[in-house]
């Protein structure tokens, strides 16, 4: 089979005060194309380091790490947010939907940062909801879907790009059971018709869907074994054992969920402004007014996701999940690695294009005013950055 990742002698480490936390340590793993792998290990095993290591989220400390024949271990910021927006598919278990936006306009938004007419982004972002059975589902906005659904709509979402590999991170964890066995049974026939998927799961009977299952401890893989288990009779279990109500009927059972692991989290860059922008000061009271702006509707999502997740979830350790998943959204990193200038002139043109080729539901739900709020700062912004380039 052919070689889709390959990482050899893998290792991060990060420096906690007088102590060296040793996330990975020493990984050797070859990934193929359309395997379906998954990664298990118990809390701090370093199973979300690897996954955020194989999604480019992350660089080793030591180590080498090809990504189809390109040496990612060596690549810069911009080259990482291009190789995740590219080749690479997340999908979380909370979700990360935005909620005043239709499931159709959620899957439009990685296509919207890819320079193609609206017409081409929603017959995509359709293409991908009809691969996941949402056909009867795109108007709808997440507060009208089932947890289920807005999975499904976050797989498809993850899809439209056509990436190389899927990666799920507890796909399931945030589901009721017979959500769950629907959920794994999308992810099978995504891999049945090509896909290259890697998941990380607490649960044996969700890794048992994969071909292969690579254990993790103490930074290391301890075994990595070929899968013999059925997946039909796994679910068939599943919904056996489901708890039931009185009337028979399975009950809405939340899984108890991972156990979070809060690792250093992965820094944000600086963006870097351009080369003739010369004025520190304010260029930095600019980009802080640029980051806010920008943030906020992403940055706000994937927090009240957490907390409604995980109620208990502040301070520290909330900012640390939200940043991890924030900057595994590769649009909103790509804008603060690029020119500033040139970017926000890109997104005036794609807003002005969604507000004029505005549906009624649109109009209605409210979409139309946030955008043209949001237009006008970017215009703002723009001119404000314009000004401090043509004063220089």
């Amino acid at each position: 089979m052919k070689t889709l990742i390959s990482l050899k002698g893998i290792k991060r480490h990060y420096q906690v005060g007088d102590e060296k936390v040793k996330a990975l340590d020493g990984v050797d793993l070859t990934i193929n194309y359309n395997e379906y792998i998954s990664i298990m290990g118990p809390s701090g095993s370093g199973k979300s380091t690897l996954m955020n290591m194989i999604g480019c989220l992350d660089t080793p400390t030591e180590g080498v790490y090809e990504f189809e024949g390109e040496l990612v271990h060596a690549m810069d910021d911009n080259q990482l947010a291009s190789i995740r927006n590219r080749k690479i598919g997340f999908v979380f278990q909370t979700f990360n939907l935005l909620p005043k936006a239709t499931a159709l306009r959620n899957v439009e938004v990685p296509l919207i940062y890819s320079n193609i007419s609206r017409s081409e982004r929603v017959e995509k972002a359709e293409k991908a909801l009809t691969a996941v059975g949402l056909s009867d589902r795109m108007h709808h906005k997440p507060n009208e879907l089932s947890g289920g659904q807005r999975q499904r709509v976050a797989i498809a979402r993850a899809l439209v790009n056509n990436p190389s590999i899927l990666l799920a991170d507890e796909p399931t964890g945030n589901l009721d059971s017979k959500s769950g066995v629907e959920i794994m049974k999308i992810l099978d026939n995504l891999h049945n018709d090509g896909n290259t998927i890697i998941l990380v799961t607490h649960e044996e009977y969700i890794a048992d869907h994969a071909d292969r299952t690579i254990n993790l401890f103490d930074g290391k893989i301890k075994d990595d074994l070929k899968t013999v288990s059925s997946k039909a009779k796994i679910a068939e279990e599943l919904i056996k054992t489901a708890p039931r109500t009185l009337a028979g009927k399975p009950t809405d059972v939340s899984h108890p969920g991972r156990k979070v692991v809060f690792e250093p989290p992965v820094e944000i860059p600086a963006p870097e402004l351009a080369p003739d922008l010369v004025e520190p000061s304010k260029e930095i009271r600019e980009w802080s007014k640029l980051k806010k702006t920008f943030y906020d509707i992403n940055e706000q999502s994937i927090r009240e996701s957490w907390i409604e997740y995980d109620p208990k979830l502040s301070g520290k350790e909330l900012e640390m999940q939200v940043q991890t998943e924030l900057k595994a959204n590769t649009s909103i990193v790509s804008m603060l690695e690029n020119n500033p200038v040139q970017y926000l002139k890109e997104e005036v043109k794609r807003y002005e294009d969604w507000i004029r080729t505005a549906t009624k539901e649109d109009i209605e739900n409210g979409m139309v005013k946030d955008w043209t709020g949001y237009l006008k700062d970017v215009n703002d912004l723009l001119n404000t950055l314009k000004s401090v380039k043509a004063s220089l």
